[in-house]
Formats: structure tokens, sequence, C-alpha cells
């Protein structure tokens, strides 16, 4: 296995060679590039030399003290310097993970932002230890592989070899800005003669006015996101009437940032579930972020409201 992965990246240079490199391409001289990476312009340039010799073919033309790059060697240039940049965001990445007490919890982007993020400084009250690190990157979450604490999922079920906690069933209700609706409608077929907002999420707009038990036909126009907290946003802004999970909106709808026109609401056969490992639990600040997360969702209020 060994053997094979050395074949398969045997074209890789030394790093030390593909750093000198880079800060005497970026900087368009050896001398310059000694000085930033604390060498003596000799080594730069033998360092240069070895590279050009394994990689076969010069990358810089040489005019007395000046030096620039060849075509292969802005191509390779390209390549080199943005092979670093993953590197170092790479290692910085790995900071939370060296900080006692983070926890790494990974959640939907529309859930942090909406129902978690504003609910950090009362995680934080509650488990002072707790670092937390908010992980929306959108990844299919596999423990083994990953570092997650704790997820955020929305889902059905849950793999039943996981340790899981239903936070609360999943609805979808109609929202809207009180600069676009002035006040509640009479009927749910009412709604067909606003603006509508359209997300990527399996239920949509159809969905809703079928349960509500209203035929309106195929309904497509209006702003279409593959973000449901961008369609939010939008709605918030006043472009439309949107679906959004009622768990999320309970704040907006408090604070009448936003309304919900009408009471009915469409239920998904989702739920959202808090997941872990008990490999995660024996850690006592994610356990005690855990119990925190089941605790403060089982008081949450979910009565619709306008």
């Amino acid at each position: 296995m060994n053997n094979i992965h050395m074949r398969r990246f045997r074209n890789i240079p030394p790093l030390q060679y593909l750093m000198g490199f880079e800060a005497a391409s970026r900087l368009e001289s050896f001398s310059k590039a000694a000085d930033e990476l604390g060498l003596s312009q000799s080594a730069i340039s033998h360092e240069i030399r070895l590279l050009e010799e394994r990689i076969g073919q010069p990358l810089f033309i040489r005019h007395g003290r000046s030096i620039r790059l060849t075509d292969a060697g802005r191509d390779y240039q390209r390549s080199v310097a943005r092979s670093l940049e993953q590197l170092e965001a790479g290692y910085k990445r790995l900071e939370p993970f060296r900080k006692p007490g983070s926890v790494v919890i990974y959640a939907p982007h529309d859930f942090a932002a909406r129902w978690l993020l504003p609910k950090l400084a009362e995680l934080k009250k509650a488990v002072p230890n707790c670092d937390p690190w908010i992980d929306t990157s959108g990844a299919e979450v596999d423990f083994e592989e990953m570092e997650v604490s704790i997820a955020i999922t929305r889902a059905r079920e849950v793999n039943p070899a996981l340790i899981a906690q239903t936070l609360f069933e999943d609805a979808l209700v109609p929202v809207a800005s009180t600069a676009l609706m002035k006040c509640e409608v009479g009927s749910a077929a009412e709604l067909s003669r606003f603006p509508l907002i359209h997300d990527e999420r399996s239920e949509g707009w159809n969905d809703w006015f079928e349960s509500a038990g209203v035929a309106v036909g195929e309904i497509s126009t209006g702003l279409d996101f593959n973000n449901s907290d961008l369609a939010l946003q939008a709605a918030i802004l006043g472009h439309g009437v949107a679906l959004a999970s009622l768990p999320l909106v309970q704040k907006l709808l408090a604070e009448k940032v936003l309304m919900q026109p009408h009471l009915h609401s469409l239920k998904t056969g989702h739920s959202w579930f808090a997941v872990s490992t008990l490999k995660e639990h024996s850690e006592p600040t994610t356990k005690d972020t855990w119990d925190w997360l089941i605790a403060i969702s089982s008081s949450f209020d979910l009565r619709p409201r306008y």
C-alpha cells in the first residue's frame, strides 16, 4: 500500500522546493524570496535548480540578477500557489481541535442561522466550558471519518446505531414580511395571488396548497433559491411569501420580523434530530452541550402564531 501511494505522488517535489519557487515567482527575485524565507540566496537558487532538474524543464528565464517565469513556470506557479494555500487553510482548520472544550456542531445552514446562532449566548451560559465550532459545510456526516461532536439533521429517521434525540417535529408554514402582507388572508387560496418564493426542499408550495385542500394547479412562478435560508431572507426583505420550517422562524414571528399569513401548516413527516455517538458523549463538554440542546428544544413552543 505504501509503495502504491509513493508511486501515486512520485511527481511531487519536496515542500521546501515548492515554497522557494512560490516565493521567488511571486516576488520575482531570488534574493527577496531568500529574505522572506530566512534562507541565503544561494540556498534558494540551489533549490530552484534542483526543482527544475526534477521537473525536467526551466521554470525561470534568468537575465543577470533579474528573473521571470517561463510559460511552463507560470502554469506551474498557479498549481503550486493553490496547493500551498490549501495546505495552509487545512492547518488553520485544525485549530478548533486543539482547543479544550471545543464542541463541533454540524447543522444545516438554515438551522444554524435561525435557531442555533441566536441561542449561543444561552449555550455559553449553560455550558461555560463549551467553545462551539459550527459546521454548515453541507457534507454528509460520517462520525467515523469526520470530527463532529453533535450533528443536527432533518430526517424521517436516523441510523439506529447512533445516539439520537428528536428536537421537534418539522412543519412548513407560509411566512412573509409585514410590509408585503398587511394582514392575514381569509383563505389558503388567497396566498396564490402573492409572489411565492421557492427553495430546493423536497416539499414545496404545491404540497402546501394540496394539504390545505386548495386546487391551484402547478405553481412554479416566483423566485427560486437553492438555499432555504436565502429564500427566508428574501421573504424578510418583502420579495414574496416563503415556506419555512416553523421551529426556525418562531423567533422572527415573535419579533414581528415576519408574519404567518395563514395558520395551515404542512406536516412533512420529517423531524429535527440531534445525533451523536457514545464516543463523543464520553467527552463531558459534549455531553453537557447535548443535554442543553435537548432541554431547550423540549421547552420550545411550536404553536403557530400570526
